[in-house]
């Protein structure tokens, strides 16, 4: 079972990002995170970042992405997203 995930916060940086490194729009990031019941969770540790989830899944529209998420309030399951990108 993965860690709850109810909500996402997000910076203008970090959407900005997105698009123009990656092109993934937020909403693809909510369609893998919150409406992929095949998406895959996992924490993975990293050696700058420290421990983050990673989570691969589908967007609505059939994308497969891959998407980094940093803790905020585990209990509550409120995430920042720190990247996605397009799995290939």
């Amino acid at each position: 079972m993965h860690p709850a995930v109810y909500e996402l916060q997000w910076d203008e940086a970090i959407q900005e990002k997105l698009w123009t490194k990656h092109r993934v729009l937020g909403r693809e990031v909510g369609d893998v995170v919150f409406d992929d019941p095949e998406a895959e969770f996992r924490w993975r540790e990293h050696r700058r970042h420290g421990r983050r989830l990673l989570v691969k899944g589908r967007t609505r529209s059939g994308r497969r992405l891959i998407v980094i998420l940093d803790p905020i309030d585990l209990d509550e399951g409120v995430w920042r997203c720190r990247t996605a990108w397009e799995e290939r």
